[in-house]
């Protein structure tokens, strides 16, 4: 998740960002480094097929809720006659040229629009225009979850580079999925896949080829957006191209809507198809900050109380999208509460609270147990190690600084508390939360429960799970008065105080840590076809690797099979600071990461490149493919890949269909 929305941020502008990026990348990278011969570069086949030869897995990277850059096309004369309100309110007024009265352009950027547009979300007014164009209509009487979710008359919002405006400049979809702001100038967190890419197209990616990026409707829950049937395609169409296994990048939402496509695809074709899945701050348990949100708004969004993204905007985007139930705090400790892995938790919780490393007695526990396979997670490092040096708002002990969600509360509104458990949960939306009628929030919420995340099923892939601990994060919102009775009036209603744990400054630890113990646990007591997982923290110095593949197969492919605890660089260690620069949001854009991931695709795979699709196509063709996408846009049920490669002759020739 991204907060780049808040005008405070507007005067965290770097416009060094890149140029400190190109000059780290510069002096810690070769160029080409991931094609067999460096200089293969005269055109787009000739670098595939160099590509397809090097040491380097395609990448696919899968953005985290809004980030992903959004567009809304307009059909005015649509718009004009079934939803001339909609006109009125963005200060459009005829469909044709008029000296006195101003039309619509064909298209807008909705997220995050320009400052300057009629759609603008900084305004000093409560502007309704951007409201009213990010709505859907809801039909919960179809049977088909994305059927549900139907455009306002008039309108269709996509993904930039999918629209007429943009389709030739969608950059393999990075553009979409990165420099989310509309302006020359960037935060980090705004960012988003743009460090990751421009560093792997210096070592020889080409976007659309070989580095997949996508790009999707942040607003939709996973039964409801294109991921569904987009990145299983992407991943079919990366192997069935290069001959490769490949590389899943997800960040935040990401993860949430990559978990239950890998839960889909069979064994044998993961096995045979994904090297390894990156997981980068998976809020696979939810979080705290968005049930603020959607109790409340936001009113960091807000500058001085005057401009900003007004809340009959903030609510009219969450009320039309069903993702933030994605994301509100799921029923793990209860759900679990009985499995071993839990349980070993919740003991090692326990022990961590009743020993803190920080008294004498608690270092006395702590060192007797060094070294032992009598401590519960013994895979966990114990508070006797080090594994923070230099950021003061982590302790710098090895803990797991989980907090027991069956006895702490995820949101109080005055004498009510509202633990994580599903009844609970429905309980708190019936009685706070406005932006829909609660027919409809219990069957978003249900559309959101489709997926099946919060059972949590092992991916079988190998794993590198990063999640912080190193930040003030979000752990539960306490209001004392009724939040609706003010949001209901279209008022935003912040809580009266936030308590605090530590995450990522987003995703609290006992949201996020708790799915990678599950998945380590089954990996090491053999459960099913669970595969080794990293559970990779980040900013911790402790058992620092780079290289997470453990061992090479006769054939020379890389391979991971150990699961561990490992430490992950980051920008802000040795910084003696809170680590704020190294967050949830800008993750991606922190060069330690970009560095880390780098050498995390070197998996050494070198397919017989006569056997790929890439080596029957054209120069010509190759670059259409590049430019088309048809991993992204083709119809939803065009899911057989192999048939856009059909062979015909029997000299291995391939022709495409596009």
């Amino acid at each position: 998740m991204i907060a780049v929305t808040s005008p405070q941020l507007y005067n965290h502008f770097d416009e060094h960002l890149d140029e400190r990026l190109m000059k780290y990348f510069t002096e810690n990278s070769q160029e080409n480094a991931c094609l067999s011969n460096h200089d293969a570069t005269t055109n787009t086949k000739e670098q595939l097929e160099s590509f397809i030869e090097g040491d380097c897995a395609p990448v696919i990277a899968v953005p985290g809720l809004m980030g992903t850059r959004l567009m809304v096309e307009i059909d005015c004369e649509t718009l004009l006659m079934k939803h001339p309100e909609i006109m009125d309110a963005c200060g459009w007024h005829t469909c044709t040229w008029s000296l006195f009265y101003s039309k619509p352009a064909p298209e807008y950027g909705i997220w995050i629009p320009s400052i300057f547009s009629p759609v603008s979300i900084l305004r000093t007014t409560n502007n309704t225009c951007f409201g009213r164009l990010v709505g859907l209509h809801y039909d919960a009487n179809k049977s088909e979850i994305h059927e549900r979710y139907v455009e306002i008359e008039g309108l269709r919002v996509t993904w930039y580079g999918n629209t007429t405006g943009t389709y030739d400049i969608a950059d393999g979809g990075f553009n979409a999925i990165g420099n989310i702001l509309p302006l020359p100038v960037q935060i980090s967190e705004s960012k988003g896949f743009n460090g990751l890419a421009t560093y792997l197209t210096k070592l020889g990616y080409q976007k659309g080829l070989s580095l997949f990026a996508v790009p999707y409707d942040f607003r939709l829950t996973y039964k409801a957006n294109s991921v569904p049937y987009t990145l299983e395609r992407t991943i079919r169409y990366a192997y069935e191209l290069t001959g490769k296994k490949v590389v899943i990048v997800g960040h935040s939402l990401g993860n949430l809507n990559t978990l239950p496509t890998l839960l889909n695809m069979s064994q044998e074709d993961k096995d045979k198809m994904i090297a390894l899945y990156v997981a980068a701050g998976a809020p696979y348990g939810g979080a705290s900050k968005p049930t603020r949100f959607m109790l409340g708004g936001n009113t960091e969004f807000v500058f001085e109380n005057f401009i900003g993204f007004q809340f009959y905007n903030q609510r009219s985007i969450m009320g039309a999208s069903s993702s933030g139930f994605d994301l509100i705090p799921k029923d793990t400790f209860f759900r679990f509460k009985n499995e071993p892995w839990m349980i070993e938790l919740i003991e090692r919780v326990n022990l961590e609270s009743e020993y803190p490393p920080d008294t004498k007695r608690g270092q006395e526990f702590w060192k007797n147990y060094k070294n032992t396979s009598d401590i519960p997670l013994s895979f966990f490092p114990t508070p006797a190690e080090k594994c923070f040096s230099g950021l003061t708002e982590r302790p710098e002990a090895c803990m797991t600084l989980v907090t027991d969600l069956t006895k702490t509360p995820t949101a109080q509104v005055k004498d009510m508390v509202y633990m994580s458990d599903y009844n609970s949960t429905v309980k708190l939306l019936k009685n706070h939360y406005t932006y829909n009628p609660f027919p409809e929030t219990m069957s978003k919420f249900s559309d959101a429960l489709a997926a099946k995340v919060e059972e949590y099923g092992n991916p079988n892939v190998p794993v590198v799970y990063i999640y912080g601990s190193h930040l003030s994060t979000e752990l539960m919102s306490y209001w004392d008065y009724h939040p609706e009775k003010l949001t209901s009036k279209d008022i935003m209603a912040p809580p009266t105080k936030i308590y605090q744990g530590l995450g990522d400054s987003t995703v609290e630890v006992s949201y996020s840590l708790p799915i990678a113990i599950k998945w380590a646990w089954e990996h090491l007591h053999k459960v099913g076809k669970a595969k080794p997982i990293k559970i990779a923290e980040y900013c911790s110095i402790k058992n620092m690797k780079f290289e997470v593949w453990d061992t090479t197969q006769p054939n020379g492919i890389k391979e991971m099979n150990t699961t561990e605890y490992v430490g992950v660089p980051c920008d802000c260690q040795g910084t003696n600071s809170t680590g704020t620069a190294c967050t949830h949001a800008g993750m991606l854009f922190d060069t330690k990461i970009i560095e880390y991931i780098a050498n995390l695709v070197i998996t050494k795979e070198v397919p017989d490149l006569k056997t790929t699709a890439a080596y029957g196509l054209s120069n010509k063709e190759l670059e259409k493919l590049a430019m088309t996408l048809p991993h992204l846009r083709r119809p939803r049920n065009d899911q057989d890949v192999k048939s856009w490669f059909p062979r015909h002759n029997e000299e291995n020739k391939h022709t495409i269909s596009i």
